[in-house]
């Protein structure tokens, strides 16, 4: 994609923070040129003034590249503009001291699965969207039969696996979803990296670190909740050391359920301490079989009954500032 020049920044009429995290802010936007809903991304000023954007800047440079490669894939939003460097002083309103580069996207409809760290520290219930459509979706709700959002991060894995790199970063917080639909959007690429072989100093990365975060951040050995406001909690596992070390403890946790899903878990997460998965599909295959094994457990009616009013709480005004209406939306 050609860089643009920073005059054509101006066509994009600035709106309110949408988020924002230790690299980057994100800003509602409108075209004036068409009314299109737009997401204008910069490197967080905090970084800028320091002079310690250049990483930054580096990775947008490259899922600039990737996204030109891949061209129009479903469930990827479309990458509108990369500018130019410039300090944009006028445009933001500030002055951070150093020029950077800024990205300007379409606008992903729906919600995101989790939301930012700064909405979370501010006692926003960020993790709602995940526990109630991914993590715990009720009976009723998973019987619409829509596509888990984990096959569409999937499906740009395999795109970006095919050019020669990792997709690092594809977690909940980069994917929006549209309860109504069941539609899922990836909003960020993340970091790209190559993979390499292991050596006396580091061990390998390939497909399987990125695979073991997808099974770690999109499933759960825990019970559906019964009490509405666990839904709202995120939750953490506290893994860490190399990956077999982090699938093995994993592995345990699965082990302790009595439920045919754990079967299926602990098939998928042998296979990676082995390192034993080559492509996307293959691991697509045992994560359908593990979700199909999830569906069958049985929720009893204080679970379902907890769904039904945690969910309320997606009508609550923070969710205003997304394309999202409650109203129309919500089962």
């Amino acid at each position: 994609m050609k860089l643009s020049s920073p005059k054509e920044l101006m066509r994009f009429q600035l709106g309110g923070l949408l988020g924002e995290g230790a690299d980057l802010q994100v800003f509602a936007a409108t075209d004036a040129t068409t009314d299109e809903p737009v997401v204008v991304k910069r490197p967080h000023p905090s970084l800028v003034s320091r002079n310690m954007h250049r990483d930054v800047e580096a990775r947008t440079l490259l899922q600039t590249e990737l996204r030109t490669r891949m061209g129009e894939v479903d469930g990827i939003v479309r990458l509108r503009m990369l500018t130019e460097p410039d300090s944009f002083t006028r445009y933001f309103g500030d002055g951070p001291g150093h020029h950077y580069s800024v990205q300007v996207e379409e606008r992903a409809k729906g919600i995101p699965l989790l939301g930012g760290v700064s909405d979370m520290v501010r006692g926003h219930p960020v993790s709602l969207p995940l526990n109630l459509f991914v993590l715990h979706p009720s009976r009723a709700y998973k019987s619409r039969g829509y596509e888990n959002p984990v096959f569409t991060v999937l499906r740009i894995i395999g795109r970006v696996y095919e050019m020669g790199y990792l997709a690092q970063d594809l977690g909940p917080q980069n994917v929006f979803y549209s309860p109504a639909s069941g539609a899922s959007a990836v909003i960020d690429l993340g970091t790209a990296r190559e993979p390499s072989e292991s050596t006396r100093r580091r061990p390998a990365f390939d497909l399987n670190d990125i695979l073991f975060d997808i099974f770690r951040l999109y499933t759960t050995p825990e019970k559906p909740p019964r009490d509405a406001a666990l839904f709202a909690q995120t939750r953490e596992f506290g893994l860490s050391g190399t990956l077999e070390r982090k699938a093995e403890a994993l592995s345990r946790e699965f082990a302790a359920i009595d439920e045919g899903r754990a079967q299926a878990a602990l098939k998928i997460l042998s296979t990676i301490r082995e390192r034993g998965y080559v492509s996307v599909s293959q691991f697509r295959i045992d994560f359908q079989d593990y979700l199909s094994a999830a569906e069958s457990v049985d929720r009893d009616a204080a679970a379902e009954e907890a769904w039904r009013q945690a969910i309320q709480e997606l009508r609550s005004p923070y969710w205003k500032k997304y394309l999202f209406d409650s109203e129309t939306e919500l089962p």
